[in-house]
């Protein structure tokens, strides 16, 4: 993953801005405040955006008078001019009033700015939290720069666990949304990243537009990042195949091609190919056929061998074998299906005394000890 550190930027300050390094070191972790920077009147700002030009008193009056109407554009107007010293002296203490007050009316602009004013104790104390809190009422109401503030949370564990994957998710979304300064640490993060990591943090981002919890819902956005995925290889065709299965039987037959296209030696596709096969998604219902590529996944493939076990205990697609079943159930329990140990305890106490032969002289043939994994799945816990 990524290891240089990432900047939080946008700041959008005329006097100072104090952009915050996470540096590793061999023995300790430190966060560094670096040098303050001046930005002159008419310049280009840490936003990417020109400064604006210097607001003259009577502006200044028509502003306040504005925004005491309750207009949420102008409170964020006026709170900047008090923030960056334009047109009256720098007070952060009005600055975080006026910025608040837009805020709390869903000005996206002003919600980012409110995030960056909590993480650097800007007119109200710090409080790293309540930034990622205005930094994600911002990044929904379709802020790249909140995006952007965002990701570089995740990615130094600022006021949120950190998380390079969940930070590259969020540069990805900036990038897209239009925040040149997301381009670099995309690059950086990409490079790092295995092609199935890339298709399932585009698939993530498929799943952000389609629920719209994050960010503005966008149908169409959703599709084009799950066919990105699909592109990259096996993992993003099945991916996009378990949406399409959850969108409609009318999808159903372009399921099954993309998960025998994507099947080779992966095992998610083949367990996609014997679920549609064993309900008779998109072609005709063949307990067989689901059978037959269940086994392909299963010992590898948690989910597979649970439904494989499952096929055994009731005889679907083959004779039923409740020993085979009971092996199957506990290599599924030792994929992390810890639900299925109870499945296998449950069938031993079924089984008579031949099937538990046959249990206990497969187990030995696996170099285990039969009493020990009987004990082991009666133990509190494993029920």
């Amino acid at each position: 993953m990524v290891t240089r550190p990432i900047e939080l930027r946008h700041c959008t300050r005329r006097v100072s801005c104090f952009p915050y390094f996470v540096l590793c070191a061999t023995l300790s972790l430190l966060v560094v405040t670096a040098a303050s920077q001046t930005e002159d009147s008419g310049t280009q700002g840490k936003s990417g955006q020109q400064t604006p030009p210097p607001l003259s008193t009577q502006e200044m009056a028509e502003l306040k008078a504005k925004a005491d109407s309750g207009d949420a554009v102008t409170e964020f107007k006026l709170g900047m001019a008090y923030r960056t010293g334009n047109g009256v002296a720098p007070n952060d203490e009005m600055a975080y009033k006026w910025i608040r007050k837009a805020a709390e009316q869903g000005n996206a602009d002003a919600e980012n700015i409110l995030g960056t004013m909590y993480r650097l104790g800007e007119g109200a104390p710090r409080d790293r939290e309540e930034a990622v809190r205005w930094y994600q009422k911002a990044a929904r109401g379709g802020s790249a720069k909140a995006m952007f503030n965002l990701a570089t949370c995740h990615y130094n564990g600022d006021g949120v666990g950190s998380n390079e994957y969940t930070a590259y998710v969020w540069f990805l979304l900036a990038q897209e949304s239009g925040d040149a300064a997301a381009r670099d640490a995309v690059k950086r993060s990409a490079a790092t990243m295995t092609k199935n990591d890339n298709a399932e943090a585009y698939f993530r981002l498929a799943e952000m537009y389609r629920k719209g919890d994050e960010i503005p819902k966008d149908d169409q956005r959703s599709l084009q990042w799950l066919r990105k995925a699909a592109d990259l290889g096996p993992a993003g065709k099945v991916l996009l195949a378990g949406r399409l299965i959850r969108d409609g039987e009318n999808n159903y037959p372009q399921a099954m091609a993309l998960c025998k296209d994507a099947a080779g030696d992966y095992h998610p596709a083949q367990r996609c190919v014997g679920y549609l096969y064993r309900h008779g998604l998109g072609v005709p219902k063949d307990s067989a056929e689901a059978l037959k590529w269940y086994r392909k996944a299963a010992g590898v493939d948690k989910t597979a061998t649970v439904e494989l076990a499952e096929m055994y205990t009731t005889g679907e697609g083959t004779k039923a074998d409740r020993p085979e079943a009971f092996i199957l159930y506990v290599q599924a329990g030792t994929l992390g299906a810890t639900e299925s140990f109870a499945k296998a305890l449950s069938l031993w106490q079924q089984m008579n005394s031949s099937e538990r032969k046959k249990v206990e002289d497969r187990l030995k043939a696996q170099r285990l000890d039969p009493k020990k994994v009987i004990a082991a799945l009666s133990a509190p816990g494993k029920q």
